[in-house]
């Protein structure tokens, strides 16, 4: 064989070499290649933690993102690995739905995870949380936020009661949800007692409402006696007054119907004074 044969020979053996290494084991496959902007008819991502849903109204970014991603074989085992997980969710004008979750070193599409590229998943993560730390992109509040209530160093999650929402719908209708629940007297067994030191106790929402529209409260000796009337709580901002002694408290929020979502939400939970025993 000639010299100019075998350094032919070695050359292709060399890019051929050269391209496993790029394309991984698997082969590298680019699923958002062709991803134009105006395919994406909606788009929000979801940041958890902080459990945070916020509306992406940049498909031009979002695209060139998604374009970018680099996936390789298929692997499943992102459900070992703990860290933020930023979940893409993209509604596309003709109606199909498709998820990405970007959790390094994995990209996770439509419930299926794979091996990716650094760089472009990363990247992606941390668009979504510049969307967060902007405080400029919409947030999505499908059903009133969470409440946890914090004192003395103690946190306790709040029983979200009864509400009456409006959310958006992707093709721009509005859906007006109306939702009843127990009174804070007959859901003893579903509260979280907070024992507390401090005469207060501070409100914390997943997303801060635009009012606190009432506080009270009731003696825990009245359990399974709704019709006991309740006494009133002072409060200023997302901080409340505690009674001295045992009491079960709600309180009632309000979020304008901004982006379309929004509206009033009530919350329960149970504190305990210091110096005094709960009732058993």
């Amino acid at each position: 064989m000639s010299r100019k044969k075998i350094f032919l020979s070695a050359l292709v053996a060399v890019i051929l070499l050269g391209t496993l290494v790029l394309l991984g084991e698997g082969g590298a496959k680019r699923p958002f290649k062709g991803l134009d902007p105006q395919d994406i008819l909606f788009a929000s991502v979801t940041l958890t933690p902080p459990d945070i849903t916020l509306e992406v109204t940049d498909h031009q970014k979002l695209a060139e993102l998604l374009r970018d991603t680099v996936i390789y074989d298929r692997d499943d085992s992102y459900t070992q690995y703990a860290g933020q997980g930023v979940l893409f969710t993209l509604v596309m004008d003709d109606g199909r739905e498709r998820t990405v979750l970007a959790y390094s070193p994995f990209l996770v599409i439509d419930g299926i995870g794979y091996r990716t590229a650094h760089d472009p998943c990363n990247a992606l993560n941390a668009y979504g949380n510049q969307l967060l730390d902007s405080g400029d992109a919409p947030v999505i509040l499908e059903q009133p936020p969470t409440l946890s209530v914090v004192s003395d160093s103690t946190c306790v999650e709040a029983l979200r009661g009864g509400y009456s929402w409006q959310k958006k719908n992707h093709d721009g209708t509005d859906d007006f949800i109306i939702a009843d629940s127990l009174h804070p007297l007959d859901c003893k067994e579903m509260l979280t007692l907070l024992e507390t030191t401090e005469q207060t106790a501070l409100l914390r929402f997943q997303v801060e409402p635009d009012e606190i529209l009432w506080v009270r409260c009731w003696s825990d000796r009245y359990w399974s006696q709704p019709e006991t009337d309740s006494e009133e709580v002072s409060f200023n901002g997302m901080e409340i007054t505690l009674k001295p002694g045992a009491f079960v408290y709600e309180v009632q929020a309000r979020w304008k119907p901004e982006h379309g979502y929004g509206g009033t939400a009530s919350y329960a939970f149970y504190i305990c004074g210091a110096g005094t025993e709960a009732e058993g």
